[in-house]
């Protein structure tokens, strides 16, 4: 079983980290996306996320608690990271002077490859999610003034 976990501190409100995560049909933040279909609504909505060369994911919310500000989400196979049963957590801490803490985990299995290369994947993948969620933390800050 490989197990990952991360977390960021960021100058923003945890409210704005918070409504970007909670609005799971938006990915837009992430680059290179070229397409998110959803299917349902809510806890049991389905995102597929398309990517040029890459095979598509569906990415099922399993859960979201607002007061928490915490979203748990599956994915039966994330290919490009040779991982599969994937079953992840992303949660938001309010922090004093207006700034906030993600912390993001993961378990799955490895597929194809060995649990020491899929904790490798998995970890500079979160590295890459946590940069572009501070460059779209850090771009609605400029166009929020």
């Amino acid at each position: 079983m490989v197990k990952v976990s991360i977390e960021r501190e960021f100058d923003s409100p945890a409210k704005a980290l918070w409504a970007m995560l909670a609005n799971f049909g938006d990915i837009s933040w992430i680059p290179g996306i070229d397409r998110v279909e959803l299917e349902g609504s809510g806890v049991g909505m389905i995102r597929h996320v398309t990517t040029t060369g890459l095979p598509t994911l569906a990415e099922r919310m399993d859960a979201i608690d607002h007061r928490q500000m915490s979203l748990d989400y599956s994915v039966p196979s994330v290919a490009y990271m040779q991982v599969k049963n994937y079953t992840a957590r992303a949660q938001v801490f309010e922090l004093p002077d207006n700034r906030c803490r993600l912390h993001w985990s993961c378990q799955c299995e490895a597929d194809g490859i060995d649990e020491a290369q899929a904790t490798a994947n998995t970890n500079e993948f979160y590295k890459m999610i946590m940069l572009w969620v501070g460059q779209y933390l850090d771009e609605q800050k400029e166009k929020n003034g």
